[in-house]
């Protein structure tokens, strides 16, 4: 992830509704079913700026400053969850911290292990974003809203990518 250069996100009373539209709140986690950046699989968000150009910024990070305020500069943010579309700023989900601390929780949860990380989703990044907005959305087309019924779909789908899916336990 990378770290706030101090720069707020200011949104406008329509900003704050056209990024509730992309929104799903499961049971658990809030998933972004708008664009995902190449190759992080994290949501993003195009922002105008007052002097019309366009700024790209994360979808967890602009929900966390609507939640929460501005982030500080050199602060980063960090999905408790492990779910990269999550835009939940509640509880054990995102939350704002230091690279240190966001690449100590990555080592200790064996994602950055060595020269190839280790606990990810098979399908890469991107290809669990795409899985997750995929079945979030075809649950939502099926009448599925109920956010207990959305976060069962969000598990299973997670599920799928789990690189220890088929391994047998040994003890």
């Amino acid at each position: 992830m990378s770290q706030s250069r101090g720069e707020p996100v200011n949104l406008t009373a329509a900003d704050r509704e056209r990024f509730g539209t992309a929104i799903c709140r499961t049971a658990t986690c809030h998933i972004w079913l708008g664009s995902v950046s190449r190759p992080g699989g994290y949501g993003q968000w195009w922002l105008r700026r007052p002097d019309g150009r366009q700024r790209v910024v994360s979808a967890h990070r602009v929900a966390f400053e609507v939640a929460h305020g501005p982030l500080p500069e050199g602060a980063t943010l960090m999905h408790d969850c492990e779910v990269r579309l999550c835009v939940n700023t509640g509880p054990g989900h995102v939350h704002a911290g230091t690279q240190a601390e966001n690449v100590d929780q990555a080592v200790r949860r064996q994602r950055m292990a060595g020269p190839r990380p280790g606990l990810v989703d098979v399908r890469g990044p991107v290809g669990q974003a795409a899985a997750v907005q995929t079945a979030i959305r075809e649950a939502l087309t099926q009448g599925r809203s109920d956010p207990d019924q959305l976060a069962e779909v969000l598990a299973e789908v997670i599920a799928v990518g789990d690189p220890l899916a088929n391994q047998l336990r040994l003890l």
